[in-house]
């Protein structure tokens, strides 16, 4: 079988999955589903310490622009020269002496004519963030538009600097595959819009120069941090030509959207305004008016709370069940009309839904590792098409790719001996022989009755044969490559843990052993 060109290892694959430690400053409540979401808005700084390597890996991040869940306060000098390590509060200082004067000219632009800051900016934000509900309660106020245009004001809140700070970036290769690695710290901070700082940058509304002449000071809200003795990012593919095959401009580029990806997971878990919410629309499907705008993608993860009062009488939620999206995601980037579409969702977990529970963001990474004991001992390792492939192969983007869909890369340890016609492979010792496999291939989940699912599989797989024994094997006539198909069945006991079934035909067992019928049982953990 052709080694598989797009080598994501499972050790590695995200940037600081099990690589990073998340320290939140506890600014924000780390989850609370109450709090209203309002589109944040987002400064991405860079700091340089002068590596080649790190400047191209920067350069392309900037290339590859911002998620659509942020509006866009990039500003023009975004690097940081920093030698040496760095705290917490020495960056927070950077930032406040060379960043967040921009930042604040991104909300308030200079109007010459009239000698005065303009509210442009803040008002056509504010009537983008609108939602349908907003846009009908407008309806009803006799101010209307002006309504969701100063409430674009609490959006200047949402203002969070996201600093990356690479260092130890490299390109790999060796005789078998080629990629690139870098180690990376990153901070986020929010703009410390107080109503001590408004009232002093209102009271200068005419002065030009008010800005420069102001403090603006920041908070910091999280890091994530790596630990030196853990993996940092890697991303490689194989020097074997095939249909996954990428340049290297475009290896470069899922590279860099890699680092991208997984901080915004981590820096989601950790921050409360980066998790989008919105009321479950309908039912039967499931909908909710939630979608480009607010970056949705396929088999992105949100949880569904109901709203209940306490003892006390306070408003509290309970998690209700688990839901992700589909492929029909609308298309929603532009002003809130007040009857925009919704985009559909299905469940993975939890009790029937509501019209009305609150659905909230919680994004993972799309990847799911099994652990199978039966014929053979398994571990397996899925991989979601629409969150992982469509970063390497950017056509697949445009495509409604299937939601569930997974690429599986597994490794397998058959506990039956190897045999030929019958008659048992003894080795040089006199012992039975067995190899292992690896295989390769595509699967789907079919999700039911909310805590099942079935997941019907097809691929290829071969034997990993010793050196010592290649030509050995090709001399029998016998294929260590083949075909394989299957069908997984699963059981939730929690959202992300799964008991989980397997059985199914191997093409290549039935070449080398007494049975080409795969099974087995175990459990599955989805992060």
């Amino acid at each position: 079988m052709k080694k598989i060109s797009l080598f994501l290892s499972f050790a590695f694959a995200a940037l600081f999955c099990n690589a990073q430690e998340v320290e939140n400053a506890a600014v924000v409540k780390r989850d609370d589903p109450l709090k209203d979401y309002l589109r944040p808005s987002l400064t991405v700084i860079y700091v340089d310490r002068g590596e080649s390597l790190s400047g191209q890996l920067i350069e392309q991040m900037k290339a590859n622009g911002l998620s659509g869940k942020f509006n866009d306060n990039s500003i023009e000098h975004s690097l940081l020269s920093v030698k040496g390590p760095i705290t917490e509060t020495e960056l927070a200082g950077h930032l406040e002496k060379e960043v967040t004067g921009d930042i604040v000219r991104r909300w308030f632009p200079y109007d010459s004519e009239k000698k005065e800051y303009s509210t442009a900016v803040i008002e056509e934000r504010g009537m983008y963030n609108a939602t349908d509900a907003d846009v009908i309660a407008a309806k009803a106020s006799a101010r209307k538009d002006d309504l969701l245009k100063t409430a674009g004001l609490q959006l200047i809140d949402r203002s969070y600097i996201v600093v990356y700070d690479f260092y130890d970036t490299k390109r790999l290769s060796d005789e078998n595959s080629h990629g690139y690695e870098t180690s990376c710290n990153v901070y986020l901070y929010k703009l410390d819009w107080n109503p001590e700082v408004e009232a002093l940058f209102y009271e200068q509304w005419e002065n030009p120069d008010a800005i420069d002449q102001l403090r603006f000071p920041v908070k910091h809200i999280a890091s994530i941090v790596k630990k030196s003795h853990l993996t940092p990012v890697k991303v490689t593919q194989s020097n074997t030509k095939d249909f996954l095959t990428l340049s290297e401009e475009k290896l470069f580029e899922a590279f860099t959207k890699e680092i991208e990806k997984t901080a915004d997971v981590y820096l989601t878990q950790a921050n409360e305004d980066f998790k989008v919410k919105a009321p479950i629309f309908a039912v039967s499907p499931i909908r909710a008016k939630i979608g480009r705008k607010e970056g949705l993608t396929v088999d992105q993860r949100y949880f569904a709370y109901e709203i209940e009062l306490d003892e006390q009488g306070e408003r509290v939620t309970k998690r209700k069940g688990v839901v992700r999206a589909t492929s029909s995601i609308v298309k929603n980037d532009t002003v809130a009309t007040g009857n925009g579409g919704t985009s559909k969702f299905y469940q993975v977990h939890g009790r029937k839904l509501q019209e009305g529970m609150l659905l909230q963001q919680k994004p993972d990474f799309g990847i799911s590792i099994s652990a199978l004991g039966g014929s053979d001992v398994t571990v397996l390792g899925e991989f979601s098409v629409g969150m992982w492939l469509g970063k390497y192969i950017p056509s697949l983007q445009n495509l409604k790719v299937p939601y569930g869909t997974k690429i599986y890369l597994k490794y397998s340890l058959p506990l039956s001996s190897m045999e030929i016609d019958g008659d048992k492979l003894i080795d040089e010792n006199d012992k039975e022989m067995t190899w292992s496999l690896v295989g390769v291939g595509i699967s789907k989940d079919f999700y039911f009755a909310r805590i099942l699912s079935v997941t019907p599989y097809v691929g290829f797989s071969s034997l990993l044969v010793p050196e010592d024994y290649k030509e050995s094997a090709e001399a029998i006539g016998k294929a260590t490559s083949g075909f394989e198909a299957g069908l997984n069945l699963t059981i939730a006991v929690l959202h992300n843990v799964q008991l989980t079934g397997n059985a199914g035909y191997n093409g290549v067992k039935a070449n080398w052993y007494s049975s080409e019928i795969v099974y087995g049982g175990g459990l599955r953990i989805q992060f």
